[in-house]
């Protein structure tokens, strides 16, 4: 079995690390390709603009691995540009949940969609982290990927045994709570609404008196029941999303072209 290895935490993460070795443990051959550096909230963007720039680096466990001056985007198409085709995708582990509609901004889950659209089975997991104001060393030092690594193994266990992912099912999207433990339930949920209600705050530069922007969020406190949020959030469940990357809304196209045509 070949197995890609990415995140947008970049390569140096101690997440990554974690799942390269959880993967490693199975069997086959792991193949990292992820960010030099940090590149969260950077969706399925591709540098189109300049070249790709590379570097080997080393990940114990991995049969080869590839730092990025690009996006994790980039990564997977590199991997597969460099390596050929693989029997399972994952990105992560993830420092910080990757909740709701919003996993299309996520780097680590837009590794994982794109992905799934060269028609790999796809796992993106994340952990939840609580910053609380903790000062976390680069590359998440101070964190515990154990248990993170354990559901991560044991859901990639199964996919080969199955064949792959359930029909109808491109990747899954995994959040672990940060205070999870291997008896931890795992729970099969569909995306909430949103997670965050995104705004822009206004700050002024006290040099020249200029005016600047921050885009900030307000984090949604209500959660419906059945969604990652809410298992993630209330239950303190582990989250399991199957995501299908045909975007294509489930309506009756006749109704729909009688409400916008006629």
């Amino acid at each position: 079995m070949r197995i890609l290895v990415t995140n947008d935490d970049g390569i140096y993460s101690n997440g990554i690390r974690a799942a390269v070795k959880a993967l490693s443990s199975l069997g086959g051959e792991v193949y990292v390709v992820a960010p030099l550096f940090q590149r969260s909230a950077s969706g399925r963007a591709m540098t189109l603009h300049r070249p790709i720039r590379a570097r080997l680096v080393d990940v114990p466990g991995a049969k080869v691995a590839y730092g990025i001056d690009g996006t994790p985007t980039d990564s997977v198409i590199f991997a597969l540009a460099r390596f050929g085709d693989f029997d399972l995708a994952v990105s992560g582990i993830n420092l910080g949940e990757n909740l709701s509609t919003e996993i299309t901004v996520s780097g680590t889950a837009s590794a994982a969609i794109e992905a799934a659209t060269h028609e790999i089975p796809s796992i993106a997991i994340s952990l939840e982290v609580e910053w609380g104001g903790k000062t976390l060393g680069e590359g998440g030092e101070g964190i515990d990927f154990s248990v993170a690594s354990h559901f991560l193994k044991r859901i990639a266990t199964s996919v080969p045994k199955k064949g792959g992912l359930p029909s109808g099912v491109d990747m899954l999207n995994v959040n672990v709570p940060s205070d999870a433990t291997p008896e931890t339930g795992i729970t099969i949920t569909r995306l909430a609404r949103r997670r965050y209600c995104p705004t822009v705050e206004e700050r002024v530069d006290p040099p020249r008196g200029y005016s600047y922007y921050w885009i900030v969020g307000r984090k949604t406190e209500t959660f419906e029941p059945g969604t990652d949020a809410y298992a993630l959030k209330i239950e303190r469940k582990v989250s399991v999303t199957p995501i299908n990357i045909d975007m294509t809304a489930r309506v009756d196209f006749e109704e729909v072209r009688k409400a916008l045509l006629d």
